[in-house]
């Protein structure tokens, strides 16, 4: 399969909620307990672009989307800004061919423009495959909060991951937006990548 990556738009609600629901209803993998109105997952891809970053990766063949992944705010306190909690969620056809890889690194360098220092990962505690995947791109499992979540009749502990991104220097430059300028660049290199594979 080959894919491209590219930026999100509110117009993508649909069809990445089309692979959300899925983890909403039928997994653990998500905390949400039902699945967000179109109208609200457009508002929170709108939400995002606004501050960080928001990729959709698709077939290059058919044009349908294989998966997305954003990084947002870990905490809402000013002192947390050069932290950011990622997410990545691929179509079940999907897995298993580098994709997820693929938007990570470009999400990580998108990430890394921003000023974002930490990349911070909350993963459900019996997902091991995601825990697995993290640490293969070098997160580090650094706490877990032990049933803190039920869903699905069981309860739930969640492992937090995080991976340092640039130096923890002493006067950080603020954590920013970023422009298509500076975005472009880093999905092309991307999608070069995976047109090599």
């Amino acid at each position: 399969m080959s894919y491209r990556i590219r930026t999100a738009t509110p117009a993508d609600a649909a069809s990445l909620l089309a692979i959300y629901a899925p983890y909403v209803t039928d997994t653990c993998v998500s905390f949400e307990l039902e699945v967000p109105a179109v109208e609200e997952f457009g508002q929170r891809i709108r939400a995002t672009l606004n501050r960080a970053a928001y990729l959709v990766a698709e077939d290059s063949d058919s044009g349908a989307v294989a998966g997305y992944a954003y990084n947002g705010s870990f905490r809402s306190r000013p002192a947390y800004d050069w932290a950011s909690e990622i997410s990545i969620y691929l179509a079940p056809e999907h897995q298993g061919h580098g994709l997820g890889s693929a938007l990570l690194d470009a999400l990580e360098e998108l990430m890394r423009l921003q000023g974002v220092r930490m990349s911070e990962a909350c993963i459900t505690s019996s997902n091991t495959g995601s825990i697995t995947f993290h640490e293969r791109h070098g997160y580090r499992v650094c706490g877990e909060h032990t049933a803190c979540g039920f869903k699905l009749g069981q309860w739930l502990s969640v492992t937090w991951m995080e991976k340092q991104l640039l130096p923890l220097d002493g006067t950080p430059e603020p954590s920013h937006g970023l422009s298509a300028a500076e975005i472009e660049p880093v999905l092309a290199a991307a999608n070069a990548r995976l047109r090599t594979k």
